[in-house]
């Protein structure tokens, strides 16, 4: 409910403009005024093109062709009423920093889009496509000013652990222009798999890559390809780390003697790289001789995270070589090794990029640092004067909420300090710990603020993290909840208030095993428990952001379903104005956007969903499981790796063919439901959810038949039952909700909605949130939510 509650609060932030018709682009543009009349696009429309690049041209023409059905090129731009406008002459290739900013000016006889280069030109001419594809006749007057707010907007894709084919890798570019996304990160190589075919080392794509790999003819047309649609990429070698792949083709280089064989888990591994070696340099420096011959971006990233050092640790010759450079821990020996691996990409006027772990004082300043670690790293490295790159909170490996994603600001806009806590001494504080399914427990404590008119709500504080404010919360006589965003996802407090033991915690959509207590005073807290305010000139050091997509979970075959729709929330992130913050708008646009998608990119995400139920059903009824597909979701965070870690499944050979496989990061069809409560009349729509409740519960016997025929299906048979109840359930729901019956104890009803809603496996009965949220929506004015927010 307190979602809800904070999407249509947010709608209060929204600029001028947005009082004006809502057009469904994404990313929104920075300014955006609508003028009288609109442009006739069913008549033949003569297009002037300025003189460009022939691989530009040639793009743009494809581009027009794919959305308007009447075009023709003319030379002459008197005659034209599709006028390009360029100022400055363009290179082949884009660059950090270049001007992508255009103006979109459509009135009743003429379309301009007008630029500095072709870059800003395809960015404008992105937004008409979008534009066209809503209003596919008549385009209305407006005049569009855009430009970006960070200069690099990107996506990892991870090639390494499952081979990513090479048309697989364009569709996904093709999205990424519509988006305005600007970097393609080309992670090449893991411990799994070494994908870059090398001239000067051939064993590494005979032996590690099993037969899958990228030629250097592969790449260069990979990087010819996205400069056409004005996106750079940094390719991807890890070193010193990940190196498993690597250890098989060339032992010798290694700290530990081997043999090696290919690894087929996932996970943190020990081969390194041996840094006394100087046949390792000798390796390194021909890899990127032959990385700067097919890859012009002038950034390389070398990866450098999770680097244990146990062979180091225990090689004689490093221990010896650490002892002749006066290198005291592994740690420093790292940074001696990324010293030298700066030196020679130096060379090849390369610049160095790796992730947090790579980060010392005696880098270079010029050092990128991309940071999974997240803000308080960020805001470190940032401040020592490193440019910077967030993914923290844009793991799209990951399934998410679109709006955490969403909310997740390369640049915090606020940040609570220990002077704001001082009045919450004398509140109610309470002590959690939340068990995870791999790793240590989750511990920490929250402190609720008694007076609910103060300027600050509360604050959570999670072991060995900085602390978090509590912006919103939701009480009722029996229960208070609360939302923050944690690394993990969202996580959602609902605390019953005289049954701490019977509480509910969600991290995203699916509930977690956890011990809350009440403490009888409030932790005394300490500078150091905040985190570090960014300096002014740090800020511009924030070069922006990219979203990653790790392979442990991912084949072509789901790729897009994994990226798409949502890749365009984040893109609207890191394009868009900070004050484009309503997510109610974002998910209403982002639904246009999904067809947009399908119809005029290519992008598959609809059909790798829909083509994996019907290889699932087989001969049983689609239909009925399309609509069963909408009411689940995959269990979020990292809860499905840790499912196949503990069934043994987490490997690189696991089957990855389950209906959990071909499901969407979350349910839009859901989410629309969700929308509609928190904004529309609540009676009115009890009638259609009622209606919608006994459609699902009649498809149930449709459903168990589909299942007895397929043994991936049979797997989820006993869901089916739960799922029932769980309809059931929800059909009480709304007879109380309109007074066809009384419930009694309502926090026993909410308690039943919660047990409905436990993990099955992967997957999450999603459907439960929303019997959750009418309730919320029509309990007793006793029992009414009282919202608080912060007024600061």
């Amino acid at each position: 409910m307190i979602r809800l509650v904070m999407l249509l609060i947010g709608l209060c932030c929204l600029p001028v403009w947005a009082a004006q018709p809502n057009v469904n682009l994404m990313p929104y543009p920075s300014s955006i005024q609508f003028g009288s009349g609109s442009l006739d696009t069913t008549s033949p429309l003569r297009v002037y093109l300025p003189n460009l690049a022939p691989s530009q041209s040639h793009y743009l023409k494809q581009q027009l062709r794919n959305t308007f059905e009447n075009v023709r090129f003319s030379e002459s731009i008197l005659r034209a009423n599709i006028i390009f406008d360029v100022t400055d002459s363009t290179p082949i290739h884009p660059s950090l920093h270049q001007d992508e900013s255009y103006q979109l000016n459509i009135s009743p006889s003429q379309i301009r889009i007008k630029a500095a280069n072709y870059w800003g030109l395809n960015y404008g001419l992105q937004t008409l496509r979008q534009l066209a594809y809503q209003y596919p006749n008549q385009l209305p007057s407006l005049h569009i000013d855009d430009q970006p707010r960070f200069a690099w907007r990107g996506l990892m894709i991870d090639s390494a652990r499952h081979f990513i084919p090479i048309n697989a890798i364009k569709r996904q570019l093709d999205g990424m222009v519509s988006a305005k996304l600007n970097v393609l990160h080309w992670h090449l190589t893991d411990d799994q798999g070494w994908r870059f075919a090398s001239q000067h080392y051939p064993k590494l794509q005979q032996h590690a890559a099993d037969g899958q790999y990228y030629t250097h003819k592969d790449m260069a047309d990979i990087v010819a390809y996205a400069a056409q649609r004005g996106i750079r990429v940094v390719p991807e070698i890890d070193l010193p780390g990940h190196a498993s792949a690597l250890a098989v083709a060339y032992p010798e280089l290694m700290a530990h003697p081997g043999p090696y064989k290919m690894e087929r888990g996932w996970g943190v591994f020990k081969p390194l790289l041996d840094p006394s070696n100087p046949e390792v340099y000798t390796f390194i420096k021909h890899i990127i001789s032959e990385l700067a011959a097919t890859f012009p971006d002038p950034y390389v990233h070398i990866g450098g995270d999770e680097v244990k050092p146990d062979h180091w640790r225990d090689s004689q010759a490093v221990q010896e070589y650490m002892q002749l450079h006066t290198l005291s821990s592994p740690a420093q020996l790292h940074n001696h090794f990324n010293l030298k691996v700066q030196s020679l990409l130096s060379v090849h006027n390369k610049v160095l990029m790796g992730w947090d772990e790579i980060f010392q004082p005696e880098l270079n300043k010029s050092v990128v640092i991309q940071s999974w670690r997240g803000f308080d790293s960020l805001t470190q490295l940032t401040n020592a004067g490193h440019m910077g790159v967030l993914s923290a909170g844009f793991y799209v490996d990951q399934p998410q909420y679109t709006s955490y994603h969403y909310r997740n600001d390369p640049l915090p806009q606020k940040r609570i300090t220990l002077e704001h806590t001082a009045s919450m001494q004398q509140g109610q504080a309470w002590q959690f710990s939340i068990t995870r399914l791999k790793g240590s427990p989750v511990t920490g404590h929250f402190v609720l603020s008694p007076d609910k008119r103060a300027k600050y709500l509360g604050y959570i504080v999670i072991d060995g993290r900085k602390v978090i404010e509590i912006e919103g919360l939701e009480e009722s006589t029996q229960m208070i909840r609360f939302n923050i965003d944690t690394w993990m996802g969202p996580l959602r407090i609902s605390l019953t208030k005289n049954q701490p033991s019977q509480s509910q915690l969600l991290v995203g959509n699916t509930p977690y095993t956890h011990q809350i207590r009440p403490l009888s005073q409030v932790p005394k807290l300490a500078p150091s428990n905040f985190a570090s305010a960014p300096m002014d000139s740090a800020k511009t050091r924030v070069l922006g952001a990219e979203a990653t997509i790790w392979g442990e979970l991912v084949m072509p075959y789901n790729l897009d379903l994994r990226l798409w729709p949502r890749l365009f929330a984040i893109a609207e992130r890191l394009w868009s104005p900070v004050n484009q913050q309503s997510e109610t708008s974002m998910y209403q646009r982002l639904a246009k956007l999904d067809k947009f998608a399908t119809h005029r990119l290519g992008l598959k995400h609809q059909s790798q969903h829909l083509h994996g139920l019907a290889t699932l059903s087989g001969q049983g009824d689609i239909d009925a499981l399309k609509r069963f597909s909408q009411l689940i979701e995959q269990a979020q965070y990292y809860t499905r790796h840790h499912v196949k870690y503990q069934n043994g499944q987490y490997h690189q050979q696991a089957p990855l063919d389950a209906l959990v496989d071909f499901l969407p990061a979350e349910s839009s069809y859901l989410r629309q439901w969700h929308i509609r409560l928190a904004s529309q009349d609540k009676t009115a729509l009890y009638a259609k959810l009622m209606a919608q409740y006994q459609l699902w519960l009649n498809d149930i016997p449709k459903l168990k038949s589909t299942f007895s025929q397929s043994s991936k299906l049979a797997e989820q048979h006993a869901l089916l039952s739960q799922h029932q109840s769980s309809l059931e359930l929800g059909i009480r729901v709304i007879q109380y909700c309109t007074g066809a019956t009384q419930i009694v104890d309502l926090h026993a009803l909410r308690a039943q909605i919660w047990q409905h809603t436990l993990r099955h496996g992967e997957l999450i009965l999603a459907v439960n949130h929303l019997t959750e949220a009418i309730l919320d929506g029509c309990i007793t004015q006793d029992e009414q939510p009282k919202q608080s927010k912060n007024v600061g």
